[in-house]
């Protein structure tokens, strides 16, 4: 009998770990090229990754320059934590239980943060980024800034900021 364990995906996807915390392999990047508004620099039109975070690590909070959707396909649900425009945290559960939902959207410039809340086991996901992801618009949250700008979250910060 198979036993699908986080070491069995890492290992059969060809996954390597990633900065933000867990691991991941891009799958896809569009050659179709579109420009940002106010942009000067032609980017891919989309990308997308196989992501994995298992047990207590997490992906701590980051912000991109582009949407990204994030879809769910194996293990444990996932929280993602979003601070909006406004300061306000919510947190959606990506799963396949009642309680969560298969797919979210992570508005542009958001600051958000990715956790396995049971803390054990892992979570497989795909995460998709129009315009296309560059490394160039990954900004790490800095513990120390976050809470200065939303102080009524310090205790979120202390948990899913890496620096």
């Amino acid at each position: 009998m198979h036993t699908e364990t986080a070491a069995h995906w890492i290992d059969n996807l060809n996954l390597r770990r990633h900065p933000e915390g867990g691991y991941y392999k891009e799958i896809f990047r569009s050659q179709q090229q579109v420009m940002r508004v106010g942009a000067r620099k032609v980017r891919q039109a989309l990308t997308s990754i196989y992501y994995l975070l298992e047990g207590t690590d997490f992906s701590g909070f980051h912000r991109i320059a582009s949407d990204e959707l994030w879809y769910f396909h194996k293990g444990s649900p996932l929280l993602i934590h979003v601070i909006n425009e406004n300061g306000i945290h919510t947190g959606f559960e990506l799963s396949d239980t009642h309680s969560g939902s298969l797919s979210l959207a992570v508005k542009a410039g958001l600051w958000f943060a990715v956790e396995v809340p049971s803390t054990d086991g892992f979570t497989l996901v795909s995460c998709a980024v129009a315009p296309g992801f560059e490394f160039g618009e990954f900004e790490m949250a800095q513990k120390q800034e976050m809470n200065a700008l939303y102080p009524q979250h310090a205790a979120l910060f202390d948990k899913l900021c890496r620096a």
